[in-house]
């Protein structure tokens, strides 16, 4: 369908651009529809957009924002995050928290130039923004807008249905479905660009003893207190989602294994001085692992749940660290 919009649209260019001219760009369009539509994953179908504009028009710079309600903002671009990437997308995204995925299409990012925002979808859910460097390539990429609308829109709204079956229903947290899916993500992103990041595994001590005692309404209500404290302290990069009963895990992108204790033990320290519903105060053991070459995502869990395990055998209320092949 998307394709013959695309075909439509063209067939009504004007003759004095020239057929080859025309058949090029046509081309071009139906090309970014099949690999939108194709894409294994929504990131991945981001990606390999962006790849495609950047390679075909190097100096226009081009990047995505993506902002749905109920998660987190995405940015997707082939600038240099500190070369103003990053600037850029607070631009577009505002104060919200947000990924940025840097999209490489060889040699140097293209330096930030003068921009132009094109909206791709404006929904009460969501807003998708393509935004460029202005330049001789305005008409074309306000084309391309007109026939990637619809098939982002499939998409978003495909995203959005995804989105609600990654939440915890009762935390709002990402479930354990959603960290399996993104630690391997994370696991391909540190293969390719040669990078670590660290997993941490979190556990309430003594929680069955706040349900025997308390009640199930109270139990749920101290996991959604901790769900929204974790959520609040750790930094906009790293992502919390509920592993299963009171067991929660975090995913600390480009972190090694020190930043990571570090972080846990001021988490540690916060929960254990908070004090929750009903006057309880709860604490956490917690045990951290880092990616090195040659672990697979599977490894890294394990890790971390013997960390945690050890933090429970050692008293609870404490971190424990494994490395490589510990």
């Amino acid at each position: 369908m998307f394709i013959a919009e695309a075909e439509a649209l063209h067939g009504r260019e004007d003759s004095g651009t020239g057929e080859l001219s025309r058949h090029r760009t046509l081309a071009l369009f139906t090309e970014s529809i099949v690999s939108l539509m194709s894409g294994t994953t929504f990131p991945a179908a981001m990606i390999d957009l962006l790849s495609l504009m950047g390679q075909t028009f190097p100096q226009a710079g081009p990047a995505v924002y993506i902002t749905m309600t109920g998660s987190q903002s995405q940015a997707y671009s082939v600038l240099d995050g500190a070369g103003g990437g990053f600037a850029e997308a607070r631009r577009i995204l505002g104060n919200h928290s947000f990924s940025y995925t840097p999209v490489k299409v060889g040699g140097h990012p293209p330096l930030l130039m003068d921009r132009l925002d094109l909206p791709l979808m404006e929904t009460a859910g969501a807003r998708v923004v393509l935004s460029i460097n202005s330049g001789i390539h305005d008409n074309i990429f306000s084309e391309w807008v007109k026939i990637l609308t619809p098939a982002v829109g499939k998409l978003i709204n495909h995203e959005i249905l995804l989105h609600l079956a990654y939440r915890d229903g009762l935390t709002g947290l990402l479930n354990y479905r959603a960290f399996e899916e993104m630690i391997r993500a994370e696991l391909d992103r540190a293969k390719r660009y040669a990078t670590t990041f660290s997993v941490m595994m979190a556990d309430i001590d003594w929680f069955k003893k706040i349900n025997d005692g308390f009640g199930h309404q109270i139990g749920d209500l101290v996991l959604k207190a901790l769900a929204d404290r974790l959520n609040r302290c750790v930094r906009k990069s790293d992502r919390v989602f509920r592993y299963g009963g009171e067991e929660f895990a975090v995913l600390l992108p480009h972190t090694v294994i020190g930043k990571a204790r570090n972080l846990a033990e001021r988490l540690r320290c916060m929960i254990e001085k908070t004090e929750f519903v009903a006057g309880l105060h709860i604490t956490l053991s917690i045990g951290i692992s880092e990616y090195r070459n040659g672990l697979s995502h599977s490894d890294l869990i394990k890790q971390a749940d013997k960390g945690l395990y050890l933090a429970k055998e050692r008293g609870r209320n404490r971190v424990e660290v494994l490395k490589g092949g510990s």
